[in-house]
């Protein structure tokens, strides 16, 4: 039974019996007023006081976006302590500038691509909403079904991924910073001092706060972030506002003839994955998920639902997401400087 401090605690009172007697019916308040005092005493007796718990004030819910909402216009509270797309898209470009600029100054060559721009389609690899609740453009799905989409042009050779084993022996021992015959560290290469990790290293090097990542700081203190963009989508699927809306949908497809009880999981009932490109059948059962997305709203009350549960954690880590904001403001103006940079001279720029 817990103790109360409020009016009805006991006080002594005096009613001719001697004094310390204990009339009946009054041992149990006695014993309530000890306690209150022992405890008062406590208190005042020099050891630190009891740490005053961290009230964490109640989340508002989100407002569910209408049906049909694209999810361009979707952005979760989280991505306010991350990269946005084009920056991560921008990280990446600087990390292989810095790279082929270190390869220069040991006179081997290592293909960067053009520098991106805001209609890059690698920006949309970097947004979170972007299949995160599963596909939602109906042209897309129209045309590629679950299958990503492809551009129209085959990537320039600058753009295309560097395979290792393609490399020369002394090219991948500059790059990695690697012995190729003895799989050691290589310290030197050709008299000229290497440094740990090689070139594909060197922006780590001149950047060493974004060493985590594109996304980063995003394992920021105790990984915050991390926890809280895998955590909130974990939680969110087992809602029962979400719960009810996947059963909505799943009762749509069934009137367009699909049996598929989980939107994140309908491409793995299409055997054309395995394709280069997709099958009719493909192709009808994507439309047909697009549009029960859209009658059954389960993008908008899923997004709602999420965001609901991320304002909430980030209340409660708000003291990591400080440090985490402060280190990526600081991330994002070095970006700014290296993106800019003039990355044809072998010279590291400073930061």
């Amino acid at each position: 039974m817990p103790l109360s401090r409020s009016g009805r605690t006991a006080r002594g009172r005096t009613s001719g019996r001697a004094p310390g007697a204990v009339g009946p019916g009054t041992g149990l308040l006695a014993t309530f007023a000890v306690l209150a005092a022992l405890t008062t005493l406590s208190g005042c007796a020099g050891g630190p006081p009891a740490a005053a718990p961290i009230v964490v004030p109640p989340t508002t819910p989100v407002a569910t976006p209408s049906a049909g909402t694209g999810v361009d216009e979707l952005h979760l509270p989280i991505e306010q302590y991350m990269l946005t797309p084009l920056q991560s898209v921008q990280f990446e470009w600087v990390r292989k500038a810095a790279t082929g600029s270190c390869m220069k100054r040991y006179g081997l060559d290592y293909p960067v691509p053009a520098k991106p721009g805001p209609d890059s389609s690698a920006v949309r690899t970097y947004t979170p909403m972007n299949r995160r609740y599963g596909i939602t453009d109906p042209d897309g799905a129209a045309r590629w079904g679950y299958h990503v989409p492809q551009t129209a042009a085959a990537p320039a050779a600058g753009e295309q991924p560097a395979s290792l084993s393609a490399l020369p022996a002394a090219t991948r021992t500059v790059l990695l910073g690697v012995d190729q015959a003895q799989g050691t560290r290589a310290t030197s290469y050709q008299g000229k001092p290497l440094p740990e990790g090689g070139c594909f290293a060197e922006l780590d090097r001149i950047m060493p706060g974004a060493a985590g990542g594109p996304q980063g700081p995003g394992n920021g203190p105790q990984g915050a972030v991390t926890e809280i963009k895998s955590g909130s989508f974990t939680e969110s699927k087992s809602a029962p506002e979400v719960a009810a809306a996947i059963a909505a949908w799943t009762g749509c497809m069934k009137d367009h003839g699909f049996d598929l009880p989980d939107p994140l999981q309908a491409p793995a009932a299409v055997p054309s994955m395995k394709d280069p490109v997709p099958s009719a059948t493909e192709i009808a059962q994507a439309v047909a998920d697009v549009e029960c997305k859209r009658r059954t709203n389960l993008t908008g009350v899923w997004f709602a639902t999420e965001s609901t549960l991320q304002n909430a954690a980030i209340g409660r880590h708000a003291k990591d997401l400080a440090a985490v904001k402060a280190a990526l403001d600081s991330e994002v103006r070095s970006l700014g400087r290296l993106v800019d940079h003039d990355w044809s001279s072998p010279a590291p720029p400073t930061l």
